[in-house]
């Protein structure tokens, strides 16, 4: 298991130009030799989404009031630890309900895996897991028989076949 702290992250602009992310892990070298990828985003105003046609994303508000997204003229209530799924080739504008959110991304090819984000609270636990991801204020969790203390995006990665337990905080799991 490694911990990745999300204050060791670079910033990297969206393929729009019109945000920041931060890469947490991938399957495959990047801009395209992937079939899955997380990432987190920093949504500071309105702003359109990047086009990614034939990738599945999953849209978790991580740390924030969350966000409108309209997708496809549909407007989506986006709150903290929601999950919001949509095609890449979507049209996705994001109109913040109060201010910055800190978003967390799933992307994966539409042949690729189909697991999506699951949300954990206090006391709930999962197996397998293959990405870890604090939202919120942070967590506390219990895996491969240490306690790990997560700030807000902070990563586990390399857990896979862990049981997951959260002991504070909320997470989402891959």
């Amino acid at each position: 298991m490694i911990v990745q702290r999300a204050s060791s992250r670079s910033p990297l602009p969206w393929r729009n130009g019109k945000g920041v992310q931060y890469e947490i892990v991938a399957d495959g070298p990047l801009p395209d030799g992937w079939t899955w990828r997380v990432s987190t985003a920093d949504i500071e105003q309105d702003v359109p989404f990047s086009s990614y046609p034939g990738v599945h994303r999953d849209f978790c508000v991580a740390v924030g009031d969350g966000v409108l997204l309209t997708i496809d003229g549909v407007e989506h209530r986006c709150e903290l630890g929601s999950v919001t799924n949509f095609e890449g080739e979507a049209e996705v504008t994001a109109a913040l309900i109060g201010g910055t959110v800190r978003a967390l991304n799933l992307m994966r090819v539409l042949d690729g895996p189909t697991e999506s984000w699951r949300i954990l609270r206090v006391g709930e636990s999962a197996t397998p897991v293959h990405v870890v991801v604090a939202l919120a204020e942070g967590a506390i969790v219990r895996i491969a028989g240490e306690t790990v203390r997560m700030a807000p995006l902070d990563a586990l990665l390399e857990c896979d076949g862990e049981t997951v337990v959260v002991d504070s905080g909320i997470i989402a799991v891959f």
